[in-house]
């Protein structure tokens, strides 16, 4: 390609889904390529491409919901169709990059019907309904975690691990800037930028048992703007336990030993970045089990535990009690940075712009 690639990136839905493609948005406007996100008009993507000061084609793509499907958001999303491939056509990509979830589906049909060069991201051990759909027409499939590829059908895969924000805070800088203390043991509680309702009730539950069994660890627990009230409340006779609205979460990696957590591969690949275990409790809703997929993926490799969201009341307790043996410490926080998806962003371009060269 004599002029500079142009690439296309299909995203939309959730972080995990979107946050990769602003990764790979970065990486690629940085070595000169024009990039642009197609997503669903309204969608998180759309105000995300934007703080980042990506160009983005709003594209009408229906809101799917797993537990009562309605069949007039899927036509609505086939109206928009002939939208979505007027958008690409216009933009002239080189190759489209899908990033799984159905708000992904308009730019993978628009690559397909273009006969332009698709490129399919998966991040989760079990990948993506529309991943599974466009995986043969895809020229390659690149899955951040090998178990992934058991499932598609490909001619042509890549492993690399999932990209991040590469950044870290040197750890006094991060305790100090979160008010924790420079040498205890610190639990990050992370449940997404909302929280998570699940984790704000069964975290201070446990902490209670360890308290009553002499063991009180430091805690920085991310509610949920909704939830904070509620946890500050059920936590008040903890000094050692600090409950934040939000945190920053470059800032809260960087300060934490451990971390309980729900099992997003954003969410992990996170913690793998900075060599933090993790007790997970997935999403017991999330859409193909996938987060479930996930901790398995994770407590495999000896880098975290997986709690069943089921059993958290006796589990989490037992779980976290465990985690805070040095030992046991020591060796899964090695076993998280063996995982650590630093330079993947980098990787993952270069594998992009190789497909377009073949075009």
């Amino acid at each position: 390609m004599s002029a500079p690639p142009r690439l296309l990136l299909a995203t939309g839905g959730t972080g995990g889904h979107i946050y990769p493609a602003l990764a790979v948005a970065r990486e690629a406007a940085a070595r000169g390529a024009e990039v642009a996100l197609m997503g669903g008009l309204g969608g998180m993507e759309e105000r995300l491409a934007r703080e980042a000061g990506v160009p983005f084609l709003g594209v009408d793509t229906g809101k799917w919901d797993r537990q009562r499907p309605d069949p007039r958001q899927a036509l609505k999303a086939a109206s928009g169709l002939r939208q979505t491939v007027g958008l690409a056509r216009s933009f002239a990509p080189d190759v489209v990059v899908g990033f799984g979830g159905f708000a992904s589906m308009p730019g993978c049909f628009a690559a397909w019907r273009l006969r332009v060069p698709l490129v399919l991201h998966e991040g989760n051990a079990f990948p993506s309904r529309v991943n599974r759909w466009f995986a043969r027409a895809a020229k390659l499939f690149v899955s951040a975690q090998p178990e992934a590829l058991a499932h598609v059908r490909t001619a042509n895969a890549l492993v690399i691990p999932f990209p991040v924000r590469e950044e870290r805070v040197e750890r006094a800088t991060a305790r100090a800037a979160l008010g924790l203390p420079g040498s205890a043991v610190v639990t990050l509680v992370m449940g997404g930028s909302q929280g998570s309702l699940a984790l704000n009730r069964a975290v201070p539950d446990a902490y209670e048992k360890l308290v009553n069994a002499g063991r009180a660890p430091v805690v920085i627990h991310s509610t949920g703007p909704r939830w904070l009230p509620e946890v500050e409340a059920r936590t008040a006779a903890w000094p050692a336990y600090h409950p934040r609205p939000y945190v920053d979460a470059i800032t809260a990696w960087s300060a934490a030993d451990l971390a309980i957590t729900r099992a997003g591969i954003s969410t992990l690949s996170e913690a793998a970045f900075h060599g933090v275990p993790a007790l997970m409790v997935p999403l017991p809703t999330a859409a193909e089990d996938h987060q479930s997929h996930n901790a398995r993926a994770v407590a495999s490799a000896g880098a975290g535990s997986l709690v069943e969201e089921s059993e958290i009341a006796s589990a989490l307790p037992e779980a976290w009690t465990r985690a805070l043996d040095p030992e046991w410490r020591r060796a899964a926080a090695a076993a998280a940075a063996a995982r650590t998806p630093a330079g993947a962003a980098r990787r993952i371009v270069d594998a992009v712009l190789e497909t377009g060269r073949e075009r």
